[in-house]
Formats: structure tokens, C-alpha cells, sequence
């Protein structure tokens, strides 16, 4: 289907060419092509844990709710043109989290839905499919559904962990994937965790034909397991790779977040690069099954929720897996599962490239020339100008490396990248990740930045010398590649254009973002600065409110174009998640513009705490349904050192109705 000229990008929309452009050759034989993957294991993970386009038919709900059997049906065809998308994209399994809550517990257990999840898993197996299903093994953070309490003896414990698997093997799944920790933040005696894991391993093992549990390491710092010691370092080891003391038979999901290669500089969750994460993989691959675990979205707060349109994923995980089997791992390596929470705004191009790099890692390129063949395969469909296009790609790759990643100006990296990387101003800014940078910079789960008030009173790196001139980089040089790209369309092949309409819109708004926030700093930074005038002053704060309407029109534009309908994805109501909005309800509401905005031209008042426009639950979506003490001790210990935050109860409650801004 490639060579007639169709293409799988977005997954609920294949591109169906106006016309089959394929001549017959003489000798029919040469149409016979044999490949071979190169990574066995090629799996994608949905993270339903976020209100995706497939979160509820993957969790058995229909839109009204989990006794809405026909909207669950309803969904299904989507589901179906997934399953395709995966096949067509050289992929050979894929899994999801099922979700659970004490308001709809019935359900979650029920037999409906088991007979639900065997329609799901039997559809998979009909294309040749692996399904696999994630559940913890006691993690209760974001609705997950989990193996055990924790509660009782260990006895106690290993009926409710074999239970939860007998309940997942009659859904028809193939494996199982699960996670260690009661959050990524908290986690039990480690001893206790180990023994989860044989436990689980064993009896999925043992009892089901040879089934395979799988456990992430993520790559959040800061806790330990004590009782054992990392033979590499003679220390108490990262409480994330105790499974390398499980049984042989639990393969390992080393992961890594959001764009950062392996190698690069990554100042999130307390690292400063994953290049210990690449050391993890290729040291364990020997010993026992072992996955790439990266991602090609990460959402909260960081990109497509913005959105940030960032093929720069497409390049970092194609860059991965060539690292991997250049390191001496690749001979073990099994292969990757990519993490994975939405579709629109350019993703798909991300995901294709993702996807395909682990059938193809084009090994026998250097890593420009693979990147380049694999954005050809995407972009052959826009005709003519396809190469000017993968070019201009390719340069707001580069520019999101020097700039968004790198802090690069003039050619000059920064000795420190902290507060001086472009992403940490494009992102986007809520309640908890201002309350996690207050309470430790160091272990943010995103890169940190020079707030409003710290640029007003130079706090921090100096904003007109070290800041300004990043932010002034990042967008000129988007802008650069927007008016290159935009002066292709008329070339453009008819019958693509919704793609590279989209490719389109996506980068402008990026570009819009870059300048509200260039806008906004000068504005703040230039509070009680003399060479400043308040004309010129006013004039950068109009420069940022044109820069988010006009964004805004844009972004309300595409909703009419999402793949699903835009309430299921971008509305505020029930659903199975911990959130009570879909993953693109902060782009349709303009929620991180709004607050970026409102910060900046308050420099006292409520817009100053970080309380701010707060709209999660911080027990449900951060530390799991009923763990309240780690909450209040954090608020307790941000308010006793910075008292001039005052009442922080806001923080710990969501609105109970969509809010308007």
C-alpha cells in the first residue's frame, strides 16, 4: 500500500491517495521485497491514565459512562483503525493501564467488563496482535488499577496479587506489564516490593503457559532501596532497578521521559542526563529480557497540551535506538515500547518515525541521513516540495536542540542549562509543578525556569543578558522555518492537505507561544527598569495578548478537525481518569497562556501563589486515592518557608465545574 501511495500517520486517518500514480513493471518480480525487523519486541503503550482519544473504549466506558454499552461499541471502528495503524506501522504488541475507583468499583471488577476487554484483546489477536495489560502492583496514583492493598500479611498480599492476574488472563491478554512503587514519588519497605515482584512473575510464569511480566524503571531520583546494594556503585541502589535482584524471568522497561536522547542534558526529575539509564540497559540486557522504554508525548504541562508542536521526539527516539545497539547492548536489547498520550497537533509524526525506527533503525546511515529517509517516508505524500519540507522539519528539529534543549545562543552553550533552556519558558505552568520547584528545584518533573517575579527583580540569572536573548532566538528562528513552510502550500499535493494543514498550524502556534512568552518577560522584567519606557512597555504586553488570541483562533479552528469529537478529548466532564478534563481541554481553554499571562501583569495578589488557578485533585492524580499524609506534609513545608504564600488550601481542591477564564 505504501508503493500505490497511502499512509498510515494518524492513526484514525489513513491517507487515501486522489489517485494510484503506479505503473506495472515488465518484470513483476522486482515488486518482491523481504525485510526483516531489526528489535523484535515493537510495542506502544496508550497512556490511558490521561483522557485520550481511546481512554474509554480501552477501559470498557462509553462517553456517558461505564453503563453506556453502546457508546463503548460506538467507539470501536477507532479502536479498529488503531489495531491498523499499529500493523501498518511494523508493530507487533501493544498495551494499556486499566483504571479503577472506588465511585464505580462494581464496575471496574464486574464480569461486563471483562467480557468488554475480551472483545478488545480478541479484535488485537484477529490482526496479529500481542496485547499486554499494565497494572501495578501496588501503585495508586491516577485511578490505576492495582494487584494489592499492601494490606494484611504477605499470605494476604499473594492472594490479591494472583487474584488480580487470574482476573486479567480471562480478559484474554498475552502479558503483563507493572510498576513498583506506591507513586512515583512514595514506595513501600523494599523488601516487600521484591517479593511482590517474584510473586507476580512466577505465577503469571507458572501458571499461564510462560507469560511474561514486565516492570518499569522510570527514572525518577531520590529514593533508595536500602536493604540492597548497587553492584556497580557499592551503594544502596536506586529504588527503581531493585527488579535487577527479581526473578530472571520479569523483563525490565528502563524509562526515560519526555524528548531527552540518552545522552543528552536533561534537567528533569533530579537528572542531569539518562546516560545512567542507557549504562542500566546495556549492563542487564544479558541477564534478562530488556525494553527501551521512551516516549513521543509526555503531556502534563510539558508539550502536546500546549500545544508545542515537537518533531524533535521523532529525532531523539530514532537517535535512542541507534545508540543502544552501537553501546554493546543492542545484541540483547529486545527492543522498545513507546509511551504514548495523544495524537493531535503533529504527533503522528513523532509516532510514525518512533514506530518504524524499531523496524528500521537504518543502522547503515549516520544519524542525519536515517532521520532524513524516515521523515521522507512521511512527507512523499505531499508531492513536489516533499524534501524542502522534510528540510524545514529538520530545521526546527535543530532549532529545539539548540534552543528548547541546549540553551544555545550565538553558537554558545551554557556551562549550568538550568533556567536557561527554552523549554523550561514554552511549557506550560500549574499549580503542582510550581509546588514541586518550591519545594525542590532539584527534583521538578519538568525543567525549571526564572519565574515572572524572579526576572522583575533579578533574581536568578540575569534576564536582559542570559534570558532575553534565548527567548529572542527561539522566535526568530521558529518564525524563520514557519514562513519557509508556509510558502509551500500551494505546491502542496490537494488530497494531503489536512496533514499539512495541520503541520502548519501547529508550528504558528508554537511560534505564537514563543513570542507571548518573549513578550510577557520583557513586560515583567522591565517593571521599574529606567532605559524602559511605559509605552514600550505596554506595547510588549499587547505584542503578548495579540500573540494568544490569535493562537487561540487557531486552536478552536482545529478542534473542528480533531479525529474524535473534540468533547470527548477536549471537554471538562466524568470520566475514568483522575482528571475531569480530556488531554486537550488546557489547549481549548488557552488554560497555560491565560495563567502565563496573568502571572506576569500581577506582580502581588492571589496570581502570585501557586495555588493559582489549580485544576487537579492532588490526592487522586499525584499520590493515589486516600494518601493524604505525603500531601499535607509537602504543603506544611512549603508554607513555613515561604510564608508569604498565605492560605494554600486552594491547592487542594479542584473545581467541581468547568472553570472560564
Amino acid at each position: 500500500m505504501d508503493l500505490l501511495g497511502f499512509a498510515f500517520l494518524h492513526p484514525l486517518q489513513p491517507y487515501i491517495p486522489s489517485a494510484l500514480n503506479f505503473t506495472l513493471p515488465s518484470n513483476t518480480s522486482s515488486l518482491t521485497t523481504i525485510e526483516k525487523p531489526f528489535f523484535p519486541f515493537r510495542g506502544w503503550h496508550v497512556h490511558t491514565q490521561h483522557l485520550l482519544e481511546l481512554t474509554h473504549v480501552l477501559n470498557g466506558w462509553g462517553v456517558q459512562g461505564p453503563q453506556d454499552k453502546q457508546g463503548w461499541q460506538d467507539m470501536l471502528p477507532d479502536y479498529q483503525a488503531f489495531l491498523i495503524w499499529l500493523i501498518a506501522n511494523r508493530q507487533n504488541r501493544f498495551q494499556w493501564i486499566i483504571l479503577s475507583a472506588e465511585e464505580w468499583i462494581d464496575f471496574a471488577n464486574s464480569t461486563e467488563r471483562q467480557s468488554r476487554l475480551q472483545t478488545l484483546t480478541s479484535m488485537a489477536h484477529s490482526v496479529g496482535l500481542l496485547v499486554g495489560v499494565d497494572m501495578p502492583l501496588a501503585l495508586q496514583q491516577q485511578h490505576a488499577m492495582f494487584m494489592t492493598t499492601g494490606k494484611g500479611t504477605l499470605q494476604d498480599q499473594t492472594k490479591e496479587i494472583q487474584a488480580s492476574i487470574d482476573w486479567v488472563v480471562q480478559c484474554g491478554f498475552d502479558y503483563m506489564a507493572t510498576e513498583s512503587g506506591f507513586s512515583e514519588f512514595t514506595h513501600p519497605d523494599d523488601t516487600l516490593m521484591l517479593a511482590w515482584m517474584n510473586i507476580s512473575t512466577s505465577y503469571l510464569y507458572d501458571k499461564y503457559q510462560a507469560r511474561r511480566m514486565y516492570i518499569k524503571c522510570h527514572c525518577s531520583t531520590g529514593q533508595v532501596a536500602s536493604d540492597y546494594i548497587d553492584p556497580t556503585t557499592g551503594k544502596p541502589i536506586n529504588f527503581n532497578f531493585l527488579p535487577i535482584f527479581a526473578d530472571e524471568r520479569l523483563g525490565i522497561y528502563p524509562h526515560t521521559v519526555q524528548y531527552y536522547r540518552l545522552d543528552d542534558v536533561a534537567p528533569t526529575y533530579g537528572n542531569d542526563n539518562f546516560t545512567y539509564m542507557l549504562d542500566f540497559m546495556v549492563r542487564e540486557a544479558p541477564a534478562r529480557d530488556t525494553i527501551y522504554y521512551g516516549e513521543s508525548t509526555y503531556w502534563v504541562n510539558y508539550d502536546i497540551d500546549l500545544p508545542l508542536f515537537l518533531p524533535v521526539y521523532a529525532d531523539s527516539r530514532l537517535y535512542d535506538l541507534r545508540l543502544i545497539s552501537s553501546s554493546g547492548g543492542g545484541q540483547h536489547l529486545q527492543g522498545q515500547i513507546n509511551f504514548n498520550s495523544g495524537w493531535e497537533w503533529g504527533y503522528w509524526m513523532g509516532d510514525v518515525v518512533t514506530a518504524r525506527a524499531a523496524w528500521n533503525p537504518y543502522m547503515n546511515f549516520d544519524q542525519q541521513t536515517a532521520l532524513t529517509t524516515h521523515l521522507g517516508n512521511i512527507a512523499r505524500i505531499f508531492g513536489p516540495p516533499q524534501q524542502a519540507i522534510v528540510q524545514i522539519i529538520e530545521d526546527v528539529i535543530q532549532t529545539q536542540r539548540d534552543t528548547f534543549i541546549n540553551g544555545i545562543i550565538n553558537g554558545s552553550m551554557p556551562a549550568n542549562i538550568t533556567r536557561l533552556n527554552g523549554q523550561a519558558y514554552l511549557q506550560g505552568w500549574d499549580t503542582w509543578s510550581d509546588i514541586m520547584t518550591l519545594a525542590d528545584p532539584h527534583t521538578s518533573t519538568q525543567p525549571v525556569k526564572e519565574g515572572f517575579n524572579d526576572a522583575r527583580l533579578d533574581h536568578g540569572p540575569s534576564y536582559w543578558k542570559e534570558i532575553e536573548p534565548l527567548l529572542a532566538e527561539m522566535e526568530m528562528r521558529l518564525f524563520s522555518s514557519y514562513n519557509a513552510l508556509i510558502k509551500l502550500s500551494p505546491l502542496v499535493v490537494p488530497s494531503s492537505l489536512p496533514f499539512f494543514d495541520e503541520i502548519l498550524d501547529s508550528l504558528l502556534v508554537m511560534c505564537l507561544r514563543a513570542r507571548q512568552v518573549h513578550a510577557l518577560y520583557d513586560y515583567a522584567a522591565s517593571w521599574d527598569t529606567p532605559d524602559r519606557s511605559k509605552d514600550w512597555r505596554q506595547q510588549r504586553l499587547s505584542d503578548a495578548k495579540y500573540a494568544r488570541l490569535n493562537a487561540t483562533q487557531i486552536m478552536l479552528h482545529r478542534e473542528t478537525l480533531y479525529r474524535v469529537p473534540s468533547s470527548r478529548i477536549a471537554g471538562w466532564y466524568y470520566n475514568p481518569t483522575s482528571y475531569s478534563y480530556g488531554y486537550l481541554w488546557t489547549v481549548h481553554s488557552s488554560y497555560y497562556w491565560i495563567r502565563d499571562e496573568m502571572q506576569a501583569t500581577h506582580p502581588i495578589g492571589n496570581e502570585t501563589s501557586p495555588c493559582y488557578m489549580n485544576i487537579i485533585n492532588p490526592i487522586d492524580v499525584a499520590f493515589g486515592e486516600g494518601i493524604y499524609y505525603n500531601v499535607t506534609i509537602l504543603l506544611y513545608e512549603i508554607l513555613e518557608k515561604f510564608k508569604w504564600l498565605g492560605d494554600i488550601t486552594e491547592c487542594l481542591v479542584a473545581p467541581e465545574k468547568e472553570p472560564h477564564y
